[in-house]
């Protein structure tokens, strides 16, 4: 006999099997990357994102299957790493939006959730591209007929989404061009594919395997008098008021949030002390329901021990994502207040830059990304945070960063406001060209470029241009595209695997064909990119 609903028990074992489909699949989807460089993460941000999101899960009291929702997709928005990570948890807290307040899943209710969550995560892209995981969500969410039993429409899911993926490489021709479909959407189809093995009773097994689970180190906290707790509860009851219980509770606390409908309201308060809080809540006869109390005071805390770093106070303060401990350095003595070790193959997660975001005492903060695929966590937990204000500054490269905080410090020196300041590292980082030289992973033809797997790679600020057979090869051809000789200023950052010796024989070498250049070398120490250059 077909299943009529999913009740919470029920949907949290679906779940799980589509984390298991992912973590079994994460070095497929690693490989799915369109450049042969060593950063194609995918299938480990999908992979942390959603072991995140299981954990919350776990800890998981209430079984109804909204609330299991709920909780998973919570858990996926403070672990998204990466761009797939974050769109892959946007479409989780879509489709619990649409759950809230749901004993179990109709088939009415899943098609509804998978069109919400379509639509949530559109809406967190500023610029939606065709051909990627959004446009596989949209067409499997859109293939479902609220009157399928459950089986059928998890299969159509599937079956629709597998379709979509096999289409991505007619819809972005940088994917047919490396011949692979969208490593994102892959991850999709994978979590859709163990989702339908476990509502069919095939044999997926629960226990979470993959490559060892890499967390980037603790950001670095400032002094902060006191965080106090974050109280998170719902309130049923009819006739609820709530402007009203906004208006009281805002005397209990700051950062408030209260907001709903028909009958349930979810608050979200900070507080020195939680009881008041839950004390008013229950006297105004309402039933409390999914309580979080959390010791935000321990949690930074605990975060200042474990990074041994101290952030000044300031009203104005940067934060910025940084590999290697040399171009750490580089950033701290640039006065950066906080740094986030992360970048190439090291994607922090939005509960990284929510911990760093409230270890400062700033209410104005600048957050430079550092790496295209790092910029949407950042985005979600700006969006995420209250209390201050966070801008972020897109910056694609450490040393577009780098660029950037000069001219932050400039700006502080000259008394700039925060909104001027930000314009002008953001004018800064754009006037900045970089280039980056690694190794080739893989085989591949791109953009007309021949490549061979260890070919000396020359990225220009993002895009490859040459591949060659050793690096000095691969740093003058990709100089000389990026006009250096109308150029002032070459810093190199030199990595992990090379010596100072090697970078000043880099600079003689470089010398000889641009000697109108200024040249400097630094330590950066990172991995993955033995030479990252910057040209002004």
């Amino acid at each position: 006999m077909a299943k009529t609903d999913i009740d919470g028990p029920a949907l949290k074992r679906l779940l799980g099997a589509g984390v298991k489909g992912v973590a079994r699949n994460v070095e497929l989807i690693n490989e799915l990357n369109v450049f042969p460089v060593p950063d194609g993460d995918t299938g480990v941000n999908l992979f942390h994102t959603l072991s995140r999101a299981w954990e919350e899960l776990e800890a998981a009291t209430d079984c109804r299957a909204g609330a299991v929702a709920e909780r998973f997709a919570y858990g996926a928005l403070m672990g998204a790493r990466g761009n797939s990570g974050v769109i892959l948890s946007q479409l989780l807290a879509g489709f619990a939006d649409s759950l809230l307040e749901a004993e179990t899943l109709t088939s009415p209710s899943l098609a509804a959730a998978a069109n919400a969550a379509v639509k949530r995560a559109y809406a967190a892209v500023s610029h939606p591209v065709e051909g990627t995981v959004l446009t596989v969500a949209r067409e499997a969410a859109e293939s479902l007929d609220e009157q399928m039993p459950i089986e059928e429409m998890m299969q159509t899911l599937l079956t629709r989404a597998q379709a979509a993926l096999d289409e991505t490489p007619n819809q972005l021709p940088i994917l047919k061009d490396a011949g692979v479909v969208d490593a994102g959407a892959m991850g999709l189809v994978c979590f859709l594919e163990g989702m339908y093995e476990a509502s069919c009773s095939a044999p997926v097994g629960m226990a979470l395997t993959a490559p060892p689970r890499t967390r980037s180190a603790p950001p670095s906290p400032a002094p902060v008098e006191t965080y106090g707790y974050d109280v998170q509860f719902l309130m049923r009851g009819a006739g609820l008021d709530i402007d009203a219980i906004r208006n009281d509770l805002e005397q209990l606390g700051w950062s408030v949030i209260v907001a709903g409908a028909d009958g349930v309201i979810k608050v979200h308060i900070h507080a020195d002390n939680p009881a008041p809080p839950l004390d008013y809540a229950v006297k105004t006869g309402a039933a409390l329901d999914d309580i979080v109390v959390e010791n935000m005071e321990l949690q930074a805390a605990a975060v200042r021990r474990q990074s041994g770093q101290a952030a000044k106070s300031a009203p104005l303060a940067v934060i910025a994502v940084v590999a290697g401990d040399g171009m750490g350095r580089v950033y701290r003595d640039l006065t950066c207040a906080l740094v986030i070790d992360g970048g190439a193959g090291k994607n922090p997660a939005t509960q990284d830059f929510v911990a760093a975001i409230n270890a400062l005492d700033a209410d104005e903060i600048i957050i430079l990304p550092n790496n295209r695929n790092i910029e949407l966590a950042a985005r979600q937990a700006a969006e995420m945070t209250e209390g201050k204000r966070v801008a972020i500054v897109p910056t694609r490269t450490v040393a577009e960063g780098v660029s950037a905080m000069i001219a932050f410090g400039d700006g502080r020196d000259a008394g700039l406001a925060a909104d001027a300041t930000v314009a002008a590292m953001r004018e800064a980082a754009l006037a900045t060209t970089t280039i980056e030289i690694t190794r080739a992973t893989r085989s591949t033809t791109l953009r007309g470029i021949d490549i061979r797997q260890g070919d000396c790679l020359a990225i220009i600020d993002g895009r490859i241009h040459a591949a060659v057979a050793d690096y000095e090869g691969a740093l003058l051809d990709a100089l000389k595209a990026a006009g250096g000789d109308s150029k002032e200023l070459a810093t190199l950052y030199y990595g992990a695997d090379l010596s100072p010796a090697a970078a000043e024989a880099m600079i003689a070498l470089l010398s000889q064909d641009f000697p109108n250049l200024e040249y400097e070398a630094v330590y950066g120490g990172q991995a993955l990119y033995p030479l990252i250059v910057s040209v002004e």
